[in-house]
């Protein structure tokens, strides 16, 4: 296993954005909940990748975008006091909304609903400031070798510093128990109407 001290974490630059959803869509193209809404196993990647270099780009610009050093990994942050949640950034007017458009009337009927519930039980869940982990991704062929769990120690001592929580969905039950070894708990288990991909909801509290 490779040491996480030396693979670094750093800040995902200008002209990174679409290098990093690469990253990110190859990270989700198996996952439960985007496999649910973007059935086309051949048009998912190409297209996660497409939505992730807008969310890219709106987290740099209005939170933290970080990388592994070697690009293995990508984590996108939203910081405490912060509302630029994953449903507000399609309605904000970055990249991400043209591929919203790009999708097909059920993809986007599917995508809206469900990050409109997923953002609410959000903000009934954690009201008061906090560190919202939108999305964190692995290439597939560095799972296992420490990569997330750098990107995950960098922004949990951030918020051990700012002495506040963390909170994350995770549709993976493989990821339930990653998370709990980093000190999260679930605070919720939610199925979303429109998808039958049960949701963990986890809050880790500051150190």
């Amino acid at each position: 296993m490779r040491s996480q001290q030396h693979l670094g974490v750093t800040d995902v630059q200008a002209g990174e954005y679409a290098a990093a959803g690469g990253v990110l869509g190859r990270a989700f193209a198996t996952d439960p909940l985007w496999t649910a809404i973007l059935g086309d196993p051949e048009r998912r990647p190409e297209m996660l990748a497409r939505m992730f270099t807008g969310f890219s780009k709106g987290m740099a610009t209005h939170g933290k975008a970080e990388k592994a050093a070697d690009f293995s990994g990508i984590a996108l942050w939203m910081p405490p006091g912060k509302e630029l949640g994953v449903w507000a950034m399609v309605r904000s007017g970055f990249a991400i909304s043209r591929f919203v458009m790009s999708l097909s009337s059920r993809e986007r009927k599917l995508m809206l609903s469900t990050l409109r519930e997923v953002d609410a039980r959000k903000k009934a869940l954690m009201p008061a400031p906090h560190w919202y982990i939108a999305a964190i991704g692995v290439e597939p062929e560095r799972h296992g070798q420490g990569v997330g769990s750098a990107l995950m120690h960098h922004g949990m001592a951030r918020a051990d510093r700012d002495e506040v929580p963390i909170y994350l969905e995770t549709e993976t039950e493989s990821n339930v128990g990653f998370y709990r070894h980093l000190g999260f708990v679930v605070i919720e288990e939610f199925e979303p109407a429109q998808v039958s991909v049960p949701l963990w909801l986890m809050k880790r509290d500051a150190a």
